[in-house]
């Protein structure tokens, strides 16, 4: 006795529950197959991206150093503190969007790395020795006010 449903043509009726049983196992196992391979592509993947970043934030890195190289400055790599990767792109023809205005704003911060007449090492005038005081212990404050010097 077959039951009919309102689509003509099927029926509620298993007729061979042992066939519908390994076809749910193939399909379970199909289904955890597929899982498997998403998971390991979209590890894969996770991986590639974490790759292309770090090679992309050397590019940058390297031609930021260049491009302060360019303005003189020769140690450029302690500057990057101040730049601000994160404002940096990258466009398509492996330029670097952002670094002008960062360069700009370090120009106004440190003029002395940027113009060579601000740069001074040492002393301006080396033949001035400063006096250096030594703290006198209490017995020299003594013999001095015995002594009267």
């Amino acid at each position: 006795m077959e039951e009919q449903n309102i689509v003509e043509g099927t029926s509620t009726e298993i007729r061979d529950p042992k066939a519908v049983l390994e076809a749910l196992d193939k399909a379970k196992a199909e289904a955890k197959k597929f899982r498997l391979e998403k998971e390991a592509l979209e590890t894969q993947m996770n991986e590639s991206v974490s790759k292309i970043s770090q090679f992309q934030s050397k590019l940058m890195m390297e031609y930021v150093n260049r491009y302060l190289s360019s303005l003189g400055i020769t140690h450029g790599e302690k500057l990057n503190k101040y730049i601000k990767m994160d404002a940096l792109t990258l466009t398509e023809d492996f330029e670097v969007a952002g670094l002008d205005e960062q360069i700009e704003t370090l120009k106004a911060d440190f003029p002395e790395l940027f113009d060579p007449k601000f740069i001074v090492a040492g002393k301006a005038d080396s033949g001035v020795k400063a006096s250096l005081e030594v703290p006198q212990s209490a017995s020299d404050l003594q013999a001095k006010m015995v002594l009267k010097k």
